[in-house]
């Protein structure tokens, strides 16, 4: 069930970022890859807001079991030039 617009609650970049732990910049980028929808309010390009339902549907997008999980590879990486004798 769709909220109705009266009730349908806005989110800042600066919130979003909060809520998330991440940094504004990291909430851009989501919204500038489409992986977070958003709305744009407003003349020209607009301010950004998150809808509740929207924070929700990314956050179940990015949810994984441990079923699912795939390994991650061991990163092997050559030592650093000034840190080797």
């Amino acid at each position: 069930m769709e909220p109705s617009p009266t009730s349908l609650q806005l989110l800042t970049v600066p919130e979003v970022g909060e809520r998330l732990k991440i940094s504004t910049s990291a909430v851009y980028r989501l919204v500038e890859s489409g992986r977070l929808s958003c709305h744009r309010i407003g003349n020209g390009r607009g301010v950004i807001r998150v809808s509740e339902c929207d924070l929700r549907e990314y956050l179940e997008s990015c949810r994984q079991s441990r079923s699912t999980r795939e390994p991650q590879a061991m990163v092997t990486r050559k030592p650093l030039r000034h840190l080797s004798a």
